[in-house]
């Protein structure tokens, strides 16, 4: 898939990457929508902040979730992360890959590393994540704040 328009912002001696065709979470989570259906992954952020991804497992194919729902449960070599879901909505499909490469939410966090797609139970609901620009803004205070503590 290639990659469209992105915001970077260069922090430390990380990098980050926002790319303008999709919709954030405030929990460092990416949305792209197609037709009625949205695909969810970690943000480049997350996944810098999170380290090396061991283990992915995602919430089943068919099951309802509602915004703040655990979506997927992700190990890396730092700790264990709960993914909250960013919308209302049926999995519809799991990112098998990512059985056998965990390691690609750290390689292509906004291609090959997405995690589930969702059939949203109210399409409008992806208008009320942030915008490329105020997660831009958001991830670099974070990244900041981080710094800070280091």
């Amino acid at each position: 898939m290639e990659m469209t328009e992105a915001l970077v912002a260069t922090i430390d001696k990380f990098v980050f990457t926002v790319p303008s065709d999709r919709r954030y979470s405030t929990d460092d989570c990416w949305v792209q929508t197609a037709g009625h259906l949205a695909r969810i992954g970690l943000t480049d952020f997350r996944q810098q902040s999170a380290g090396d991804v061991a283990f992915v497992e995602c919430k089943p194919v068919g099951i309802l979730l509602k915004v703040g729902d655990e979506l997927a449960n992700i190990e890396t070599i730092k700790a264990a992360l709960c993914v909250p879901s960013p919308l209302s909505g049926t999995v519809v499909a799991v990112n098998e890959a990512l059985n056998e490469r965990p390691e690609l939410v750290n390689e292509d966090p906004y291609g090959q590393g997405w995690l589930v797609a969702l059939r949203p139970a109210n399409p409008a609901d992806v208008d009320n994540l942030l915008d490329p620009a105020a997660y831009f803004a958001l991830m670099k205070d974070k990244a900041e704040a981080e710094r800070a503590k280091r």
